[in-house]
């Protein structure tokens, strides 16, 4: 009995899990935004700022591409900075707010695109993903796909398991 307790709250437990990290965390592979190399007319990236989020979570940006950004905050006053790239927006609810042409200059590499206003308690965790170039996965993001993979993979093994003991169970009675 208490096996068939354990089983049923791994049943509902992981893959709950594994369904959060998956909303939240996403796919490495998310890209909504890229602006590609082009010094002479630079990309617009539109982003869209809100309570304690960005939308794009991830800007793919190629070396070397001139790009501006235009921000726009959906309901309070939010920043928009990017250190590296010396980008810092004050943003107003509604209005939208444009970085000057920047170049991008990086070497390959993540950098975090962050708020720089104060905006509730939610604002540490406000940020976004500048990807230049092709860096290749950073072990944050990968971890979270293998720990929900491991803990799925945990559940069937642990229900073929119950299943062949009950069996085996049954037989010698």
């Amino acid at each position: 009995m208490l096996r068939r307790a354990w089983f049923l709250t791994a049943l509902a437990v992981l893959p709950l899990s594994a369904l959060t990290i998956w909303a939240v965390v996403r796919p490495p592979g998310t890209v909504v935004s890229r602006v590609g190399a082009g010094p002479r007319e630079p990309g617009e990236i539109a982003v869209r700022a809100y309570t304690w989020g960005f939308s794009p979570r991830v800007i793919r940006v190629d070396p070397g591409a001139a790009v501006r950004f235009a921000v726009v905050s959906d309901d309070l006053r939010h920043g928009f900075a990017i250190n590296e790239l010396g980008v810092n927006l004050q943003l107003v609810p509604g209005q939208e707010g444009r970085s000057p042409s920047v170049t991008v200059n990086l070497p390959p590499g993540r950098y975090t695109i962050q708020c720089s206003v104060f905006c509730g308690l939610g604002h540490a965790s406000m940020k976004a993903t500048l990807v230049v170039g092709d860096p290749g996965p950073s072990p944050g993001q990968v971890l979270p796909w293998l720990v929900s993979a491991v803990s799925l993979a945990a559940v069937a093994a642990f229900a073929v398991v119950t299943r062949v003991r009950r069996r085996h169970d049954g037989e010698a009675a």
